[in-house]
């Protein structure tokens, strides 16, 4: 048992008062296999007992090539108890991202999930640390031996480096993002504000992002019960939900939360446990939006945050019974300022569409080893978003595009994707420029759905009659999917590349 795990201390204590609450109650649930919190807290204390046993102290920095197994999760638990950095390789990572972090704060241990020994392998060859551990219960595993009394090391300054992650690359780069042990305290009692008492039966599917594991960590700190479900097929997530009496549930992407509101053999049954179903990470489509709020009832959430921010915007359920908000991303949460600002920095008024900006105690301390991105990211306390949208006069945040998607003559992709992907037969769709000779053409990619046809045509009248000739696309192609940046969101990059000739066979869709 861990030594005076007080509920009110830091975000560390926090986890492990958690998990003492749960003691036999199960904890973490991945297939077959069902942890107790008494359990998961065994494992925590004999992989930091098998680190002090290689000269690994507290405050150590630990790099983690982290999976979707249960291990990856506690091996989070032991940097936690040793109050030192964690910094967070998840799968789709660029070794040469978690290299550079690695040198700048000075990593001695990598653990890695046994699937991504190869991945371990290389990286120890560019950046060689003197401990190296699998993640697994077998011989010299990191969990060989467990059990013993939990030692749990507070960090000397709150304001240090507590977990490194990365940014979604939706620009291009996957910057590292190093967030202070305040930071993550204060993403917790965010977390707890949004999602309602605890202990929650929170859903997630492991993915290419930090995220999913945040959910998880707070979901402990409650004392819940995390579902690992790695099949995220639409079907499989009702049946879950279903089986284990789920309450929460990140679906996602909004086209996440759609594919499971709209295949047949997930609405079957309802989801009668089911609290809150949370989707973000994208624009919602308002018509699509709407469809699933009628299959699932008053569940959805909405999130809107950055990886330099953390949570910055909730579209609540109540928010949802209002069809004229379910373009917007919400209001700030708790403790957030949001400010719409021009070219100038100076603030605009509500109605008006300018860059994002928020003042919060979740943002990041800075980019590791980057102080000038991170001086442009960072100002006055105020973090850049990066993204355009407008405040109306309640407070409600509405996104219109990216700053570096912007298009010419004050016109914006939002909303014409949101009008395209509004057609019955439409799944989702993206708009960007191509190259012409009389000036940029405004184009688009659409995704069509199973068995259903449409023609451009319409589609580009059906832009026309919502928001005026000046958005409706010049170009229209149909593809099969939409290519992505890790964060999932449409590559813009990735499109207005593939499509500089007028040839959509000319593009290389990123996985």
């Amino acid at each position: 048992m861990p030594d005076s795990a007080q509920a009110d201390g830091g975000y560390g204590r926090s986890v492990f008062a958690g998990l003492s609450s749960a003691g036999a109650r199960e904890v973490l649930v991945c297939g077959r296999r069902r942890l107790s919190g008494r359990a998961v807290l065994e494992l925590v204390a004999g992989g930091a007992q098998a680190l002090a046993a290689r000269g690994v102290g507290p405050g150590a920095t630990i790099a983690c090539l982290y999976g979707g197994q249960p291990e990856s999760a506690v091996a989070r638990l032991v940097a936690l108890s040793l109050g030192g950095a964690y910094i967070h390789g998840c799968p789709e990572l660029p070794a040469e991202a978690m290299t550079r972090a690695m040198r700048a704060l000075n990593a001695s241990v990598l653990l890695y999930e046994p699937s991504r020994e190869a991945e371990a392998d290389a990286l120890l060859a560019e950046y060689p640390v003197p401990i190296a551990c699998r993640l697994d219960q077998g011989p010299g595993g990191l969990f060989a031996s467990g059990g013993g009394r939990l030692e749990i090391h507070d960090p000397p300054d709150p304001g240090t480096v507590n977990l490194v992650t990365f940014s979604s690359g939706t620009t291009g780069e996957r910057k590292a993002v190093a967030y202070s042990h305040r930071a993550q305290k204060a993403q917790l009692e965010a977390a707890r504000a949004l999602y309602g008492p605890g202990p929650w039966r929170f859903l997630v599917v492991p993915g290419p992002r930090v995220l999913q594991d945040m959910y998880a960590w707070w979901t402990l700190a409650g004392g819940g019960t995390v579902h690992l479900q790695h099949d995220g097929r639409p079907e499989e997530l009702a049946a879950a939900v279903r089986r284990e009496r789920v309450t929460h549930l990140l679906a996602g992407r909004p086209v996440g939360l759609y594919a499971l509101t709209e295949h047949p053999r997930a609405t079957g049954d309802p989801l009668e446990s089911l609290r809150v179903a949370v989707y973000g990470g994208a624009a919602g489509v308002p018509a699509r939006t709407m469809r699933a709020l009628d299959r699932l009832g008053p569940v959805l959430m909405q999130t809107y945050g950055t990886s330099e921010g953390g949570f910055l915007t909730v579209l609540t359920q109540a928010d949802h019974e209002r069809p004229e908000l379910l373009s917007s991303a919400g209001r700030a949460v708790p403790g957030v300022e949001l400010r719409v600002r021009g070219p100038d920095l100076a603030d605009l008024p509500a109605g008006e569409v300018g860059e994002v900006w928020a003042r919060t105690p979740q943002r990041m301390l800075g980019y590791c080893g980057d102080p000038g991105r991170t001086a442009a990211a960072l100002r006055d306390g105020w973090v850049r978003t990066g993204d355009l949208g407008r405040l109306d006069d309640q407070g409600y945040l509405f996104l219109v595009d990216r700053l570096e998607d912007r298009l010419p003559g004050g016109i914006y992709s939002h909303p014409i994707e949101h009008a395209l992907a509004g057609h019955p037969a439409v799944v989702e769709a993206a708009v960007f420029t191509v190259p012409h000779a009389g000036g940029p053409l405004l184009a688009g990619v659409v995704v069509r759905r199973d068995g259903h046809h449409v023609d451009p045509r319409d589609l580009r009248l059906l832009v026309r009659r919502t928001l005026g000739r000046r958005c409706e696309p010049q170009r229209l192609w149909f593809v099969d999917r939409i290519p992505r940046t890790p964060a999932g969101k449409p590559d813009k990059a990735a499109l207005r590349a593939g499509y500089q000739d007028g040839d959509p066979r000319s593009l290389r869709y990123a996985r």
